[in-house]
């Protein structure tokens, strides 16, 4: 079974966020998908942290398995 990564940027002033968007990478597992959704959320603020601060942005994620394929 495989797992998907879905996270969303969000901005806690504005309290919009953009689209939902599909990590490339599928995982073998429910917890290797959450932890990679914890590497994205900290590799993203780490590369923007400035507009993280300026806009107060977050990253929301989640894990769904993936249908089909069965790759």
């Amino acid at each position: 079974m495989k797992f998907v990564l879905a996270y969303t940027l969000c901005s806690a002033i504005t309290g919009l966020c953009n689209t939902t968007m599909i990590h490339p990478t599928t995982f073998d597992s429910w917890s290797e998908c959450a932890k990679g959704g914890a590497t994205v959320t900290i590799q993203l603020n780490n590369k923007y942290s400035e507009k993280f601060n300026e806009q107060k942005l977050y990253l929301t994620y989640f894990c769904n398995e993936k249908k089909g394929d069965n790759v």
